[in-house]
């Protein structure tokens, strides 16, 4: 009974810190349901338009037969992407190395890993950051969550800060940064047989919805990129899609369209508050204090995190 008690009131945030957070692309998506087909089909053909607009045109995966130099430009692709739009940035050995894994994939010489497969290297990594994460890092992932924030932000918006912003809350009230605090740290501190038998299949569930939903509309959208990615996941599209999972960055729209975006939700935040709402320019999109989407892209993405995914890669060939 203390079990189930335990996992009732933890689980929720497991599917947050776990890596496994709802993309607002999926979301609007699922409620779109209810709209006539012709709708429904207008909308999902706009959203694989900004796919091809965003990673499609700013990320060049390499291909079996391209030479190392090629599959170091790809990696170099996707780290760029990643760091103009969230500030991950990934340091020279940790490049090398995925390129490496990335060169091994497309030879031949290593297999690509499945979904499934990913889904489950994405709740181990999250349980194995989680137990080392210290209270400065649970404290300041409480702070990032609770949304963007800037001095001149308008009172209307501040008070939206209260809570913790958790997009894949499907059970409630989001809870508030000090209830936050303390269930990470309740799974950071649990037994490991709470922390794997019971909270880790939960994490693999979900990780495998987003999963399954990225890789699908990530083939459908850009083909011959990701055609195979329903099935089979090479190192780089693996971190890809992870990142787009942690960060809630569907990976839409080029750089210059995401200015835009930000500018349009600056115009909507202003006329709903009032008064005027700080501007997106000097901003990122996604990431610590992001204008769109504030995740703590520093903890829960860092140069550690990527290597632990990495290294789990690896293990499972």
């Amino acid at each position: 009974m203390k079990h189930t008690v335990f996992l009732r009131r933890a689980r929720l945030v497991v599917l947050i810190v776990a890596l496994v957070c709802v993309a607002s692309i999926g979301v609007s998506i699922r409620r779109s349901s209810a709209l006539p087909v012709d709708r429904k089909t207008e909308l999902n053909e706009n959203f694989k338009a900004a796919v091809r607009d965003g990673i499609g045109t700013e990320v060049q995966l390499a291909k079996p037969g391209d030479d190392a130099e090629n599959v170091r430009a790809s990696v170099e692709s996707a780290a760029q992407f990643m760091r103009r739009r969230s500030g991950v940035d990934l340091r020279g050995p940790t490049k090398s190395r995925l390129a490496e894994m990335e060169a091994s994939t497309l030879a031949g010489t290593t297999r690509r890993i499945t979904p499934d497969e990913l889904s489950e290297i994405i709740a181990i990594v999250a349980f194995e950051r989680i137990s080392e994460a210290s209270d400065e890092e649970i404290n300041r992932a409480a702070e990032t969550l609770r949304g963007f924030n800037a001095v001149d932000l308008p009172d209307t918006f501040q008070r939206g800060r209260g809570r913790v912003q958790l997009r894949a809350n499907r059970w409630g009230v989001d809870p508030t940064p000090e209830q936050f605090v303390l269930q990470v740290k309740a799974i950071r501190d649990a037994d490991p047989i709470v922390k794997y038998t019971l909270l880790k299949p939960v994490a693999i569930r979900m990780a495998a919805e987003e999963t399954r939903r990225r890789a699908k509309y990530l083939s459908e959208s850009v083909p011959e990129q990701f055609g195979s990615a329903p099935s089979l996941i090479s190192p780089l599209q693996a971190v890809l899609i992870t990142y787009s999972t942690v960060s809630d960055d569907p990976l839409t729209d080029s750089i210059a369209n995401l200015q835009q975006r930000m500018e349009y939700v600056q115009g909507i935040a202003a006329r709903h508050a009032g008064q005027p709402y700080p501007s997106p320019r000097g901003r990122l999109a996604y990431g610590p204090n992001g204008y769109l989407y504030s995740t703590p892209l520093d903890i829960v993405f860092d140069e550690q995190t990527i290597n632990l995914l990495l290294t789990h890669i690896v293990e499972n060939n």
